[in-house]
């Protein structure tokens, strides 16, 4: 088995805190490791270093041999983002020619899973099942009506063992209004999606030279090139070619190969936003409900998520449901609700050319 971690995402829902420089994967947000580190321990007890994978952003490199110095770990650098279709795409010809047509699993390097036992006997199961052919995802048991996640509906069972049961997918749902997350929370059909693919090399790459064919015929110039002096050069050249697609819309969503579920109660998270952390989180709360990293006093505020790693007190009067972040030179106040929208402020700093603040 091989898994491929996706390090190359910008997290620009996290910021202040996450960064172009220092995105949201290798920031120390739970737990003692950065949360690429985080992905890399939950797998590497089921494979040797030479079989996992980092897809990262070339420019994230020195970060990358910082955190994995001692761990052999194999690296492959992208040009720059391109979302995660030429990711999959990418790694996918690696895989193939390093380790044959075997399954991979493709995990994102930023997520939070509680428990990482159940979670590992899914990826096992997912990988043996995708011996046979077709595409496994996993999906979270919702906890709460998320409306910042898709959702995968559950079809009929095609495989159960004590603790996990394969489904047929029925079908992918994009992220939905607060009224549908609400219908898909009570259903039991429907789970989040949590953004992990297990499937053979040559099937995916079959799949995007049928749903994206300008991304394919960027592979097959890469593939040529691959282990020769001119691979850089092509990797550069087709990479600024390249439209940015995720996997879900330009493949997931379209693809006629028959699709699995390994749906589980995992204590899943994609970390996503601010108030992602404030709901896994929960247990450290104070009575009133706030959640507090850094030196802070919080005077009649309930519900509330304050964060600060620069030593700086922070004095809260009288707000409920208010998120503040302070870094060295960004201070952000928001209404915690709507940290999802907080990739607004990098969009417009780029427009602004206020590039020292993204």
């Amino acid at each position: 088995m091989v898994f491929v971690i996706m390090g190359g995402g910008s997290g620009t829902r996290f910021w202040p805190a996450s960064r172009e420089a220092c995105p949201k994967q290798f920031l120390t947000i739970y737990g003692a490791h950065p949360l690429i580190y985080e992905t890399y321990r939950r797998v590497a007890s089921l494979v040797e270093d030479q079989r996992i994978i980092l897809v990262i952003n070339r420019k994230h490199r020195p970060l990358v041999d910082q955190i994995f110095h001692a761990h052999q770990v194999r690296v492959i650098e992208e040009p720059e983002g391109k979302n995660t279709a030429p990711c999959v795409g990418l790694a996918s010809l690696w895989v193939k020619k390093e380790f044959g047509d075997q399954p991979v699993a493709f995990l994102p390097a930023d997520h939070y899973v509680g428990r990482e036992e159940l979670f590992q006997k899914a990826l096992h199961t997912g990988l043996s099942f995708a011996e046979k052919g077709g595409i496994v995802l996993l999906g979270a048991t919702p906890t709460y009506p998320e409306t910042g996640y898709g959702y995968i509906e559950k079809g009929e069972r095609v495989s159960s063992s004590e603790e996990l049961s394969i489904y047929e997918v029925k079908r992918f749902v994009e992220k939905p209004d607060s009224e549908m997350a609400k219908l898909y929370f009570n259903n039991q059909n429907f789970f989040w999606n949590m953004g992990i693919f297990i499937f053979k090399p040559s099937l995916i790459l079959s799949e995007i030279e049928r749903h994206l064919p300008s991304l394919s015929q960027g592979l097959l110039k890469i593939g040529a090139a691959l282990g020769s002096d001119r691979y850089p050069s092509i990797l550069e050249e087709v990479y600024r070619s390249l439209s940015p697609i995720s996997i879900d819309y330009g493949v997931m969503e379209k693809t006629s190969q028959k699709t699995y579920l390994i749906p589980g109660e995992y204590g899943w998270s994609d970390v996503g936003s601010w108030n992602s952390l404030f709901q896994i989180k929960e247990k450290e709360r104070d009575p009133q409900g706030n959640l507090v990293q850094g030196n802070a006093i919080l005077l009649d505020t309930e519900d509330s998520l304050i964060y600060s790693k620069n030593g700086r007190l922070i004095g809260v009067l009288g707000l409920k449901n208010a998120l503040v972040v302070d870094t060295e030179d960004v201070l952000l106040i928001s209404n915690l609700d709507r940290s999802q929208e907080l990739r607004q402020f990098p969009e417009i700093l780029s427009k602004r050319g206020w590039t020292q603040w993204i």
